[in-house]
């Protein structure tokens, strides 16, 4: 029941009888009244007064109950307005509820009980229009503030995702140099010994003291030590062509055609750098007809978030650990079934997976936003599905299906 002690109710009549009697009843009840004789005072004294509630005569000298509700409505059209009139027409009631009348007592009111009741009931109801309004704003509000803040996490979720793509392909820049430094040594090595020995021949020659033996010994130094050099660098020509492809691919969103086989053994030439000093292998089942048009910077990310998955999480504490990699036809999709020997998951660790940031390695260099990637790249980018099987001890298969060309989506 509303708290009459804090609620201001204005009375506007012209019989001063009536307006007493109304007065007194209320004031019995604890409510705060004030008056008016006519419709233009009542008008005044609720600019100044600011009522909770109005109670109206309708026939009234300068202006009438029906100007006044529509004045008050125009003023505020949460204040509760009843009329209180002795006409009994019914078409004042009718207009008087259309121009927002709470409600109409007849008068002579002969039980003020059903005044108060009235009263009592429209206050209770601007109470309720009152709080709906405030609960509104605040959920307003609130739902400004948090569209403001996923916007922030988007955000800042992209700009991590391209970070750990910028990252990963740091480490694979990193990665690929280390491993070209070998073959580009020996190759730089060949060459000075080739350059030094030509010049000790050279110096004999000139000399006129060349030998038969010592210019066939040069001649064999020259195919040994050329052999060398090519072998070399046909290997860092490799790992250059390997990796430029790999790492533009990576960094670009293009669509192109690519078979699958060649591509992937590009990749696992490019990641090699990252598991060769360890007992780990990989290996790769892949039909060596699949042609793909889709987008193959998302194919590497791919395996490689899971390769470091695997080599990071999954093969803790195992020194030789095996990840298989089996790709086949399925009508028009390709399936891709890639599994590691390694510790596994338990059923919490599987569920949260692919969610955003989820990482065991918190505060060890793990983001947790790997698997996430792999998520959003087989569903969103490649239009497919993927599902983790793990348990404790029984490595991990993570089972992906995505269409054969993209184009036909």
């Amino acid at each position: 029941m509303t708290d009459p002690s804090a609620k201001k109710i204005l009375v506007i009549d012209d019989e001063e009888y009536i307006r007493d009697s109304v007065i007194g009843f209320l004031e019995d009840f604890g409510f705060e009244v004030v008056d008016a004789e006519n419709g233009r005072i009542g008008l005044e004294v609720f600019d100044s007064r600011q009522p909770d509630l109005v109670l109206c005569d309708l026939r009234m000298p300068e202006m009438d109950g029906l100007e006044v509700l529509a004045s008050v409505r125009r003023r505020n059209s949460n204040i509760p307005i009843i009329i209180v009139s002795g006409a009994g027409n019914i078409a004042d009631t009718v207009e008087a509820l259309r121009l927002g009348a709470w409600d109409y007592i007849i008068k002579p009111i002969q039980d003020m009980n059903v005044l108060y009741h009235a009263v009592n009931k429209a206050l209770e109801r601007a109470d309720l229009i009152r709080e709906k309004y405030r609960y509104e704003k605040d959920l307003e509000t609130v739902n400004l503030q948090l569209r403001m803040s996923l916007e922030t996490l988007e955000k800042t979720r992209d700009q991590l995702v391209q970070s750990e793509k910028m990252a990963a392909l740091g480490e694979l820049v990193a990665g690929v140099a280390h491993e070209i430094n070998t073959p580009v040594g020996v190759g730089v090595t060949a060459a000075s010994f080739l350059d030094a020995k030509t010049h000790e021949v050279k110096k004999i020659y000139e000399a006129g003291e060349l030998k038969r033996s010592e210019l066939e010994n040069y001649l064999q130094t020259v195919e040994e030590v050329s052999n060398s050099i090519l072998i070399n660098m046909e290997r860092a020509a490799e790992l250059v062509s390997s990796f430029k492809q790999v790492a533009v691919d990576q960094s670009s969103e293009n669509r192109r055609q690519f078979n699958l086989k060649e591509y992937i053994d590009e990749i696992l030439l490019s990641l090699r750098p990252r598991y060769k000093k360890t007992e780990h292998t990989i290996e790769v089942s892949c039909e060596a007809d699949i042609e793909l048009y889709s987008f193959p910077g998302a194919f590497s990310q791919i395996l490689n978030n899971l390769i470091m998955n695997s080599l990071v999480h999954g093969f803790q504490q195992i020194e030789k650990g095996t990840i298989t990699v089996n790709i086949s036809r399925q009508g028009k999709n390709i399936l891709f079934v890639y599994r590691d020997n390694g510790r596994g998951m338990g059923p919490e660790e599987r569920e949260k997976v692919f969610d955003p940031f989820y990482t065991t390695m918190r505060g060890k260099g793990g983001t947790g936003l790997g698997m996430s990637i792999v998520f959003n790249l087989i569903t969103q980018t490649l239009k497919g599905s993927i599902e983790c099987e793990s348990s404790p001890g029984k490595g991990v298969v993570f089972t992906m299906t995505f269409p054969e060309h993209l184009e036909t989506i």
